[in-house]
């Protein structure tokens, strides 16, 4: 038998229990309409966060104007910038156009010229080989390998070896114009200077400026150590060195000014009026092309020990993007040194980036190229390329030259990414 007590007791219990749960669904209710008014106000929205390395869509950016190829390919990249990329930008699915196979390490960053492309190797051979198939056209052997940059002209090929000689060769047959000898290893980039001279530095610190026409001695002047660049603009000339000195000629060959530092620079880069330079230590900075002086500088963070910066990519005329030794690809603003965005890898960025429009190739030790959103940095895709870093990569009508350190040469054709905007 159920006493009075426990069954009014019952009924006063299921009684609390209704006008709690009526009340939390008021609540609840309440809660809901308010954070709806406030999305639609716009209040409390929160963008999606993406993690590091994330594959993300491709998105077109309209604040990098589009840049045409140099016709002549003066100085290594093709201009001061360091930037070897052109628009349209390509992305999978990727079809291997050709491929050529030297057996020897490739760093020389190649020329191109109308339908050629010059590739220097360690194998000692300067080749011509066809841009459309990769067809060896004429090549040229030389006593020792080869790592400086090639510059071409509409006539004549330059390059320097570890032999300790500049070379001219005809552009059409590979035969040999002029060769002048350095005294010690160049590793230095062939350069055209102000169409008259040709410049390249050796391994002792020494600058030569030779005639185009002859490769005779114009002039000459020393720096402390192992050359690197140089990049060229207008009618100045840069040259850094490993041992830490950064400096500035002219065209009779008149110190403009230089400076040393306390760590191993890049290779320089030049852009409207500015030489961008990064640091073994991580650092980066932007000097006034005509005085030297320093205009910003900036230092990556969590840098451990040497951390070697890739010669700068300039694009367009707002962004700085450059690799590390530490697996890292950044990108700053040009005019401020501001970080933008900073991307991890397990393996080293060594070389240069090739950068368009909307998106950055970082060829990594990792045996890939990274393509990365300009815009943020974020993973898009990788290509395989069967071994480590070798020469910077190139973009170019659509398709990607690049080699490696196995000495294997590569054209590779992409698809061009949906723009959006056109949907």
């Amino acid at each position: 038998m159920i006493s009075t007590f426990a069954g009014t007791a019952g009924k006063r219990s299921r009684l609390n229990i209704l006008l709690i749960a009526g009340t939390l669904v008021v609540v609840l209710t309440l809660i809901f309409l308010l954070n709806r008014g406030d999305v639609e106000s716009g209040m409390f929205q929160q963008e999606p966060v993406e993690e590091a390395n994330q594959v993300v869509p491709v998105e077109q950016s309209e604040s990098i104007p589009a840049e045409l190829p140099p016709v002549l390919w003066l100085q290594a990249s093709g201009s001061s910038s360091g930037n070897a990329a052109w628009a349209p930008a390509i992305v999978a699915p990727f079809d291997t156009l050709w491929s050529i196979s030297t057996g020897r390490e490739l760093f020389s960053p190649p020329a191109f010229h109308e339908d050629m492309i010059f590739i220097a190797g360690n194998d000692k051979v300067l080749r011509g080989v066809s841009k459309l198939s990769g067809s060896q056209v004429w090549s040229r052997t030389v006593t020792c390998g080869l790592s400086g940059g090639v510059a071409a002209d509409s006539t004549t090929v330059y390059f320097s070896g570890q032999d300790g000689y500049m070379y001219a060769l005809n552009i059409e047959t590979g035969s040999e114009r002029w060769k002048t000898g350095l005294g010690y290893h160049i590793f230095t980039d062939a350069c055209i200077f102000c169409d008259s001279i040709v410049l390249a530095g050796n391994s002792m610190g020494s600058i030569a400026a030779l005639s185009r026409s002859t490769g005779a001695l114009v002039w000459s002047d020393t720096m402390d150590g192992l050359l690197l660049g140089p990049a060229v603009s207008e009618s100045i000339a840069v040259f850094s060195s490993e041992a830490g000195a950064v400096g500035a000629w002219d065209l009779q060959g008149n110190s403009l000014w230089s400076r040393g530092f306390t760590s191993q620079p890049s290779a320089p880069s030049i852009k409207s009026g500015v030489i961008f330079i990064g640091f073994s230590t991580g650092k980066i900075l932007a000097l006034s092309l005509p005085t030297g002086e320093t205009l910003w500088e900036t230092a990556l963070d969590n840098v451990n020990g040497r951390t070697v910066v890739s010669r700068p990519a300039l694009v367009g005329d707002s962004l700085l993007v450059a690799g590390t030794c530490d697996g890292r690809v950044f990108c700053l603003e040009s005019s401020s040194g501001e970080l933008l965005w900073e991307t991890e890898f397990e393996n080293w960025i060594s070389v240069t980036p090739a950068v368009c429009d909307t998106i950055v190739y970082a060829s990594c030790d990792d045996n890939r190229i990274h393509l990365l959103s300009l815009n943020t940095g974020l993973t898009i895709d990788a290509i395989e390329t069967g071994s480590y870093s070798g020469t910077p990569p190139v973009l170019m009508g659509g398709v990607l030259y690049t080699g490696n350190s196995a000495g294997d040469f590569t054209a590779i054709a992409g698809s061009l990414p949906d723009n959006p905007a056109e949907e």
